[in-house]
């Protein structure tokens, strides 16, 4: 049976890769640690974002499991438009994959906001929109038509592709 780390105790983390990691081995044990991202609470910037995932994923695994899986949320800026999306790290030790989530664009305002140090709570809040953490930023401007843990979800069905499919990836 496989046993899997996420790098966070956050629950709708550990709903999302309960939701990715089942679709491949449903009997799958999976469980949440505590541990550091090693970047700023609202990482500013795909690196930052990229780093947060893969720093998560390699502590996870460290924690003992046969795959640790990082999940980070930022805010960045893609060709003049502020968005909000994730990345999802996995790791076994030896391979690392990291893969973005979907985008979500986000109110100018609100992206210059997150260079100032800020987070996205108190814009939810102040534009009348009832904040709900587990909903996350992207169910609340999507009015529910994307919930969080399956957005991270969905990247980790991806992500999951080389241990799904190693003959074709190691041939390579």
């Amino acid at each position: 049976m496989k046993q899997i780390k996420v790098g966070s105790t956050n629950e709708a983390k550990v709903k999302a890769v309960m939701a990715g990691v089942r679709t491949y081995w449903p009997e799958a044990q999976i469980d949440g640690a505590s541990v550091q991202s090693g970047v700023p609470d609202q990482p500013i910037g795909i690196e930052q974002t990229m780093q947060g995932a893969l720093n998560r994923a390699r502590a996870a695994k460290a924690a003992g499991a046969d795959l640790g899986v990082g999940l980070e949320g930022g805010v960045m800026k893609l060709n003049n438009q502020w968005v909000m999306m994730g990345f999802v790290a996995v790791t076994d030790g030896e391979r690392e994959v990291t893969v973005p989530t979907a985008g979500t664009p986000l109110p100018r305002a609100w992206g210059q906001a997150m260079l100032a140090g800020g987070e996205l709570r108190p814009h939810v809040l102040a534009a009348g929109l009832p904040y709900d953490y587990a909903k996350g930023v992207v169910g609340i401007l999507t009015n529910d038509a994307v919930k969080r843990d399956e957005g991270f979800a969905q990247a980790l069905k991806c992500a999951l592709a080389p241990w799904v499919n190693p003959t074709v990836y190691d041939a390579a």
